[in-house]
């Protein structure tokens, strides 16, 4: 692809026309479901892949850019069809249904104890969303009615006698928009983009500094250290991975993590090449196995398994980028096969392991120390919808907590139980499916109903996944667009990791290197891990895709990772530039 400034432009018009008409699309899907979108989010959404198909002129005459566009295209692609998703979402009035405000506070002054709230609270919720699919069905029973009922039919089920016809969209009244201006001005989803877009340009003028990347390499510790102490704070005081509400700062730390790791490695890897036995030695290996342990501490507490996962990946790339000989590099890669090898034995299935002879004798030490969590994800891997027995360690809280509230609401349950002891399996089910199944189960419904080009905007059912805003928006795209928008999606990805590449490629020194092939690595394996989970490729994980996922901390560090690579692939270009004029120089002088 050409590197033309203009070219890329071009072609970023493209995807704002394309996005403007995908936003035309959901808004008439919606009239069809009897209720409206609101036009000033389209025109907010529109404006913003507007502006950053424009920016590109601006970084060209105002700061002087030289590098390769190509990432910065690919990640508007991902941006537009993240924003695009999201619209089709939050139009949508059973996705954003909410509980009536005089209910909540009728419920939340109540003498109710908070446990007893908070099922209200979610009953009431339920309800809502009840209420507007209900409205969403009845508008479309009426169109089928209207298309294809004759007059007779239509005077037997009290309607006006009229010839079958097709539903004239602009003669009814959809239910109407709650957006108002001030409210999509004022949204966290107008400005979070907007910061991350500022984030972007602030990131990548400053990187691009020499200054700047020197002070990088060499307080690279202190970086870490310091990120590591807020980091430490907000991690045991979150609540289900959570900080203040919905929030998740640990997002920005992946680029401090990473210019830790790339700082200390870039000084120690020409050491790394004198080994003992294929093995390095312990004062070079020790300050890399420090720096890429520190990482893992607050996301242990977190109990997040996808940012570990995702961090595993990354700095074992790092570290076979700088490593030179075969041996240290077989060692690397035996070793994390071996540690993936033990981790997966450990948390497959009982009855998976039972048809290999001797596997459970195995696997019970391992079983034994791995974290509920992370067996539950297995189990939803391989097994998903096969729900394990009730008196299994991981699940027999969760099941025991379902059974109680049951037995509160029918007093008469045990004793059903003892009548009929295969009803246990019936409520094992319900509970398995109702608690953690069922969005994944949705989410895999949702992709095979897809197809090869999708339901179409707005037609499909994605408001039955939870959260598809956000960590199962793939599970969406896959539904709407089928496996076409897919593989969009993927092949914008392997664009930029590919770019990423060939960034670090180009660069003259280690950390340079080490940094770009890192952002790269931070992205590609991030869509990795989710795509992989929403497939059922890989154990599910809960982390957001980049530049698609509805959110706000991982939008604002995709974006910065972003200038930061791009920050790079600028250097690369004047340092080739500056070799051709130095070139050219001795050439002429040369010829005098």
């Amino acid at each position: 692809m050409s590197n033309r400034t203009f070219t890329h432009v071009c072609a970023l018009l493209i995807v704002v026309f394309m996005t403007a008409i995908a936003h035309y699309a959901i808004a008439y899907s919606a009239l069809i479901r009897g209720y409206e979108t609101s036009s000033l989010v389209a025109y907010r959404n529109v404006g913003l892949i507007l502006l950053l198909a424009l920016l590109p002129i601006a970084l060209r005459k105002l700061l002087s850019y030289r590098g390769s566009w190509i990432p910065y295209t690919a990640c508007v692609i991902l941006f537009s069809i993240g924003l695009t998703v999201q619209y089709r979402l939050f139009s949508d009035r059973e996705y954003v249904a909410d509980i009536d405000p005089a209910v909540r506070s009728k419920i939340e002054n109540s003498t109710m104890s908070d446990r007893e709230k908070s099922r209200a609270l979610l009953s009431a919720k339920f309800d809502a969303i009840a209420r507007e699919r209900a409205a969403k069905i009845r508008t479309a029973q009426m169109h089928y009615v209207t298309e294809n009922y004759s007059a007779e039919k239509k005077q037997m089920v009290g309607l006006p006698a009229s010839d079958p016809h097709p539903v004239d969209l602009s003669q009814e009244t959809p239910r109407p928009v709650k957006e108002s201006l001030s409210g999509t001005i004022f949204s966290s989803n107008t400005w979070i983009p907007l910061f991350a877009i500022v984030s972007f340009v602030i990131v990548f003028f400053l990187v691009r500094r020499d200054d700047v990347q020197r002070l990088l390499q060499e307080n690279g510790v202190v970086i870490v250290l310091l990120t590591l102490i807020p980091l430490f704070f907000a991690a045991l005081t979150s609540s289900a991975g959570k900080f203040l509400g919905n929030m998740t700062p640990w997002e920005p730390a992946k680029v401090p993590f990473l210019i830790g790791f790339a700082a200390i490695l870039s000084v120690l890897y020409r050491n790394l090449a004198r080994t003992y036995w294929g093995l390095p030695r312990a004062k070079d290996v020790l300050p890399l196995v420090f720096m890429a342990v520190v990482p893992f501490l607050p996301f242990f507490v977190l109990k997040d398994f996808g940012q570990m996962m995702v961090f595993s990946a990354v700095y074992a790339t790092l570290y076979l980028i700088a490593v030179r000989r075969f041996s240290q590099r077989f060692v690397l890669v035996g070793s994390v096969l071996l540690a993936v090898s033990i981790l997966i034995v450990g948390a497959l299935p009982p009855s998976t392991q039972a048809k290999v002879p001797l596997l459970p004798t195995v696997a019970a030490p391992v079983r034994s120390v791995l974290p509920d969590r992370i067996q539950q994800r297995f189990h939803l891997w391989l097994d998903g919808f096969d729900p394990p027995s009730p008196d299994t360690d991981w699940w027999k809280d969760d099941y025991d907590r379902y059974y109680a509230d049951l037995v509160k609401n029918n007093p008469k349950l045990p004793g059903m139980l003892e009548d009929d002891p295969a009803l246990q399996r019936s409520i094992n089910t319900d509970a398995w499916f109702d608690m953690l199944a069922f969005q994944p189960a949705q989410a895999t419904f949702g992709i095979a109903s897809g197809g090869v080009t999708g339901r179409g905007f707005g037609l499909g059912y994605p408001e039955l996944i939870p959260v598809s805003d956000s960590d199962y928006i793939y599970a969406a795209i896959g539904e709407e667009l089928g496996l076409s928008g897919g593989l969009l999606v993927t092949f914008a990805l392997i664009l930029f990791v590919t770019a990423g590449v060939q960034i670090a490629r180009d660069s003259r020194d280690m950390f340079s290197k080490l940094c770009s092939i890192g952002l790269a690595a931070f992205i590609g394996f991030q869509a990795l891990v989710n795509i992989g989970g929403i497939t059922r490729a890989l154990p599910m994980t809960g982390i957001t895709l980049p530049f698609v996922s509805h959110g706000g901390f991982s939008l604002v560090t995709s974006f910065a990772m972003l200038g930061m690579l791009m920050a790079f692939s600028h250097r690369n270009a004047m340092d080739r530039l500056r070799d051709t004029l130095k070139s050219e120089t001795t050439v002429s002088e040369a010829a005098v």
